[in-house]
């Protein structure tokens, strides 16, 4: 493969988190925004990300685009996972999100987690904690509703802000994200669904960012992933 952006975002990815999560007393602004820059200027092509196009083609495909775009139209999983690189301090994939379905609403307990828009078109909603009311509910903010695509800034999930978020297809779109985060989910940190209601009555003199929400923990049965293979450059590190 021609390209090797995606291989220097990816070591530049463990650097960072290897430093951050070594000393918790480094601001990891700085160091999480040069990532998200570098993050800024990938594209689909950089990760030879062709499903949506083979969707449209003509051409003859070879035979792991085939198989990934037959598993993808005939499996009924509201999601797909295409794993690049995984380790103890990072976990870099792309998710694949079916037209009129989503990545449900979800915790990142203690992670970071950068997101770009590979291809299509989602919508971003990204909840900040201001109190643990208990085991099971949460009240929040919501701190990012942003409709997101290909030309968009890569987001960001830290650890005490947007920790919380939904990605959704939007526009009658597939919608594809290179997804990393520090550290991977485990058996320690394993995610939580979340289902947020209102508190706040919708009103034009509440600023959209304090309106508060309340986020009951949930158990979606509706979701499950399925994997593809990844055909960009090989992660090596």
């Amino acid at each position: 493969m021609q390209s090797a952006l995606i291989l220097s975002i990816v070591k530049q990815a463990k650097q960072t988190f290897t430093s951050l999560l070594s000393n918790t007393d480094v601001d990891p602004n700085e160091q999480v925004d040069s990532l998200r820059r570098s993050m800024n200027k990938l594209s689909k092509y950089d990760l030879n990300f062709t499903l949506f196009d083979d969707l449209k083609s003509t051409r003859t495909l070879n035979p792991i685009e085939k198989k990934n775009l037959d598993k993808f139209l005939q499996s009924d999983a509201p999601v797909f996972y295409m794993k690049l690189y995984e380790d103890s301090i990072i976990s870099v994939g792309i998710f694949i999100i079916k037209a009129h379905h989503r990545i449900p609403l979800h915790d990142h307990p203690q992670m970071f987690g950068l997101i770009k828009v590979l291809d299509g078109h989602g919508h971003l909603n990204a909840y900040n904690v201001s109190v643990e009311k208990n085991a099971d509910e949460l009240i929040c903010t919501k701190h990012v509703s942003t409709s997101i695509n290909s030309q968009s800034e890569t987001a960001v999930l830290y650890p005490n802000k947007s920790n919380i978020h939904e990605i959704f297809a939007i526009n009658d779109e597939h919608c594809a994200v290179l997804d990393i985060l520090s550290p991977p989910y485990s058996n320690e940190n394993d995610c939580t669904c979340y289902l947020a209601l209102p508190l706040t009555q919708s009103t034009t003199d509440v600023n959209e960012n304090e309106k508060k929400f309340l986020l009951k923990r949930i158990f979606d049965e509706e979701y499950y992933t399925e994997s593809l293979q990844y055909m960009g450059p090989t992660i090596l590190l």
